[in-house]
């Protein structure tokens, strides 16, 4: 099924820009880039609050799995991973993640070139460079923990930066997140995908209260993630709507 089924062409225009640029980094961003990517961005883009919410997720998630340094911020990782790729420093470059970090870490970024590019383009690039660090990480099968940044973007509250390292490394975090959150799974398959959430790191199981809180976090972000992408396509309207007075 389309990944931008009920998203319609809300991201249209904003998400070419920002797949084309975030893909320049690297083919292992590419899928990340003109998928889910382009939905975060075109959500940071035009929601305010949503944008600095994953932001600071972000920031305390990548930090705490030691992918960025305590000083460091996924806006200012895209920033240098966009300009070292106009330079033709890519990830395809190197051979392992933490090479390819070292020479982002060691690239000077100016400061004029970093205005061209959108809160939303080098959001979804810092964004993108981290989720390939997790996979890494983790050995995770590539592209399986693309939408990972949905669930905290529909609800911080339960989806803390914990909490989200606790399940990515468990492993229990898989491709269907995103069809989860816009309730295009069939039955069994949401199902499947709720259980997976039970079992803790340790392969300990959740008691009825850890559960009942859990089913209730994931309905909250179903309809948060409504609510959400209703937002934004109300912004794109009124937006057309200005452009036709």
């Amino acid at each position: 099924m389309d990944i931008f089924s009920s998203v319609g062409n809300f991201f249209s225009s904003v998400g070419s820009a920002i797949s084309s640029a975030v893909s320049s980094i690297g083919s292992a961003l590419s899928s990340f880039a003109s998928g889910v990517g382009t939905v975060i961005g075109g959500v940071i883009e035009t929601l305010a609050p949503v944008a600095k919410t994953i932001g600071k997720f972000a920031n305390a998630f990548l930090q705490g799995l030691q992918i960025l340094k305590q000083n460091e911020i996924v806006e200012d990782l895209g920033d240098r991973a966009l300009q070292a790729a106009d330079e033709g420093i890519t990830m395809d470059m190197f051979e392992d993640f933490d090479s390819y970090m070292d020479a982002l870490r060691n690239f000077e970024p100016d400061a004029e070139k970093s205005k061209k590019y959108s809160l939303g383009t080098k959001m979804v690039a810092g964004l993108g460079v981290g989720t390939k660090g997790v996979e890494e990480k983790f050995n995770a099968e590539p592209g399986s923990l693309d939408a990972m940044w949905l669930l905290p973007m529909a609800n911080p509250e339960y989806f803390t930066p914990v909490r989200m390292q606790e399940l990515v490394s468990a492993g229990r975090l898989g491709s269907d997140t995103f069809a989860y959150l816009e309730k295009r799974l069939t039955g069994g398959e949401s199902r499947t995908f709720e259980k997976r959430l039970e079992v803790g790191a340790s392969g300990s199981v959740m008691d009825v209260e850890q559960r009942d809180e859990l089913y209730q976090a994931l309905e909250n972000a179903q309809d948060n993630w409504s609510n959400i992408i209703d937002k934004v396509g109300a912004r794109k309207q009124q937006a057309l709507e200005h452009l036709d007075e």
